[in-house]
């Protein structure tokens, strides 16, 4: 985990669904940070665009976004 912004790295698909997994188990975005080797607020920043996402669909396939659905 750094603070540098030069050293942001993408989130893999399989990082994602371990933590849409680990947060329904309760555990706290600091916990799934520390699991994930990201920061608290990444895991915020990542939870939040899922909460935006949700429910959006592709403008050319208008198919939901598979990294979205449920």
């Amino acid at each position: 985990m750094s603070n540098n912004r030069l050293e942001i790295r993408p989130w893999s698909s399989e990082e994602e669904a371990q933590l849409r997994a680990l947060i329904e188990t309760g555990m706290t975005a600091t916990e799934i940070g520390r699991q994930l080797g990201r920061t608290r607020l990444a895991v915020y920043g990542r939870l939040q665009r899922f909460r935006k996402q949700e429910g959006r669909v592709s403008r050319t396939s208008g198919r939901v976004f598979p990294q979205w659905a449920g």
